[in-house]
């Protein structure tokens, strides 16, 4: 695929900008590193910098300068969360004029001339905005989407940087649970809710387990409706079977009707995003005082998406490339795309890196293929198998001091 650039090909030297949006995953920093990395090789690049919380950081001036000649620069290959941080700002080309003219005056202050945010698909249209107004303000600078999201719903890429790890980290303490329960002849009904407001993607990677034989007994997602009369008619069920029951939910179930299964306090992002979460204690609530049955519940939260302990070798050497990757292309003067994914070949697998339009990524939701689920049984099938295992493939060498990760510490 051939890509055009807007502007001549002559050489544009200035300074780059990166920034982080969104949850972070475990592998966001090894996208930094590998777009740091390769901007130290460039003779355009003059200057390397971060926004400090993202546009939040970015609107305050508080930016933080890459030196080429830190040497602590590889840690953030095994650093959990946003190390330069993160936010959920929201901005608007129609309504925001006056934070779209703060960020025009300080990229011409700084001479950016390379912009990076590295983000979901709120965060493509942030910087599909951004780049909208720069381009009414004649001011030339090259923007480019790095990807990133645990929840794996970005369309036109085959799978987004952070899923594989969360997904390792999934199915690997789903089989953590079911032997646990499984040392007892009587166990519990174990309920674990996992992320995914709209798609079942990281849910859908607790069928994983049952490679190990530790297969989950249900698995709920939210490109299906939940029943209420039929999950716990199916608890009991399998419970007076096996005396042992594991269930997989996504914390975005919903009903027939299309409504949330528990709408925790309404409280809303800048996304206008529902906050979930509860399910699986509501759930837990609900086969106890039915059956009596010993039950827990298991909130992964946070835990699945900082996965640094055991991340797949896989993901964190695809968050490097498409972050080097994202600046091979601005410097080709493309602007205006995303880095995505292509998947080549499953066996071995094998991968390329493409482009896409911002404007045909933002606020988009890949869901989960029909052909992967089970609705008549509330499984995951086998198909899925064939697209998740070669992600959460191979063990990067972790690097731990005194017992602890050996982390990059931001000095601000």
């Amino acid at each position: 695929m051939v890509f055009v650039s807007n502007k001549s090909n002559q050489i544009v030297y200035g300074n780059l900008l990166y920034g982080q949006s969104g949850g972070p995953t475990s592998v966001i920093n090894s996208s930094a590193y590998g777009l740091f990395t390769e901007a130290f090789k460039s003779n355009e690049i003059q200057e390397v910098y971060a926004m400090h919380f993202g546009l939040e950081g970015l609107l305050k001036e508080d930016l933080i300068k890459i030196n080429k000649d830190d040497n602590n620069l590889s840690k953030l290959l095994n650093t959990p969360g946003a190390v330069f941080g993160s936010n959920r700002f929201k901005i608007n080309y129609d309504k925001d004029i006056e934070s779209l003219e703060k960020i025009y005056l300080v990229f011409k202050k700084y001479n950016i001339r390379y912009f990076f945010y590295n983000g979901g698909n709120d965060s493509m249209d942030t910087i599909y905005q951004i780049s909208k107004f720069l381009k009414s303000k004649e001011y030339e600078c090259y923007c480019i989407g790095i990807p990133k999201t645990i929840d794996n719903d970005l369309i036109e890429t085959d799978h987004t940087p952070g899923y594989a790890s969360s997904a390792k980290f999934i199915a690997n303490t789903i089989t953590e649970i079911y032997y646990d329960d499984h040392s007892y002849l009587k166990g519990r009904v174990n309920i674990v809710e996992i992320m995914g407001r709209n798609t079942g993607w990281l849910t859908a990677s607790s069928a994983l387990a049952s490679i190990n034989g530790a297969k989950p007994d249900l698995i709920y997602v939210p490109e299906t409706s939940f029943d209420v009369d039929s999950f716990l008619a199916k608890v009991q069920k399998i419970y007076e079977e096996k005396h042992h029951c594991l269930v997989c939910v996504s914390e975005g179930i919903h009903d027939k009707d299309n409504r949330p299964l528990l709408e925790q306090n309404k409280i809303y992002d800048a996304f206008n995003h529902l906050q979930l979460g509860g399910v699986s204690r509501y759930l837990e609530e609900l086969v106890h005082n039915r059956f009596g049955y010993s039950t827990r519940s298991f909130e992964l939260s946070l835990l699945q998406r900082a996965n640094s302990m055991a991340p797949s070798e896989v993901d964190i050497d695809e968050a490097i490339g498409v972050g080097m990757r994202a600046l091979q292309v601005a410097l080709m003067h493309i602007t205006d795309k995303m880095v995505t994914i292509k998947r080549i070949s499953n066996n071995p697998y094998k991968i390329d890196f493409d482009l896409v339009d911002l404007n045909l990524v933002k606020n988009q939701i890949k869901y989960l293929p029909n052909e992967y689920i089970d609705s008549e049984n509330d499984t995951i099938n086998e198909l899925f198998f064939n697209y998740a295992l070669p992600l959460i493939s191979g063990e990067e060498k972790n690097h731990f001091k005194n017992g602890l990760l050996d982390v990059y510490k931001l000095e601000k």
